[in-house]
């Protein structure tokens, strides 16, 4: 599933919808360049727990679904800007994930790629 966040109307019904997937193992959210910020991803979230999750993809701004994607062994990080300060993303994997955690990738990916837009 890949989903673009548009707007922060769009937060909540992906959050319930993705909940309701039980054979739903990957996740990869596309560039967040418009979309919500890490705090209302996080307050979207609140108490969801997302077990099925196996293969995480997704750009910095989104670090708190780790915490509710606790079982993920493949992670795909994307960088979309070389000047971010990683600092809590990298607390969200420490913290949550520990040794589940098989494969950890760290593509940089340029914004101004004219073929992502």
């Amino acid at each position: 599933m890949t989903l673009r966040f548009l707007d922060n109307d769009a937060i909540r019904p992906f959050v319930r919808c993705i909940s309701f997937l039980p054979n739903l193992h990957t996740l990869q959210i596309g560039s967040v360049e418009y979309g919500p910020s890490p705090s209302l991803l996080k307050k979207a979230l609140g108490w969801t727990s997302l077990p099925q999750i196996k293969t995480l993809i997704i750009p910095e701004a989104a670090h708190p679904l780790i915490e509710h994607c606790r079982n993920v062994e493949d992670l795909v990080w994307v960088i979309e800007d070389v000047w971010s300060r990683p600092n809590r993303f990298l607390q969200s994997l420490v913290s949550n994930l520990g040794s589940k955690l098989k494969r950890l990738t760290i593509p940089l990916v340029s914004t101004d790629n004219p073929s992502r837009k």
